[in-house]
């Protein structure tokens, strides 16, 4: 599977207890320089079901822990 460099969305629609249910999958690839691009998927309408995954790259595992908290603070700054 290539390697995500900027913002790929995908969906589908499920079945659940008789209903249809959408889910939205976007994928933000690329690091830090992209970052911005976060608020095309995280928006008002969109937060209250939205679940983000944070994936870190642990070929580098010195820069892990960075990461995470870099990623943390621009989700919490966007919500």
């Amino acid at each position: 599977m290539p390697e995500t460099t900027a913002l790929d969305f995908k969906y589908s629609v499920k079945q659940k207890d008789e209903k249809k249910v959408t889910v939205n999958v976007y994928e933000l690839g690329g690091g830090r320089i992209n970052s911005s691009m976060l608020s095309t998927c995280l928006t008002e309408e969109s937060i209250l079901d939205t679940t983000v995954c944070i994936c870190v790259d642990l070929s580098k595992p010195g820069n892990s822990v960075d990461s995470v908290l870099f990623w943390l603070n621009v989700i919490r700054e966007q919500i």
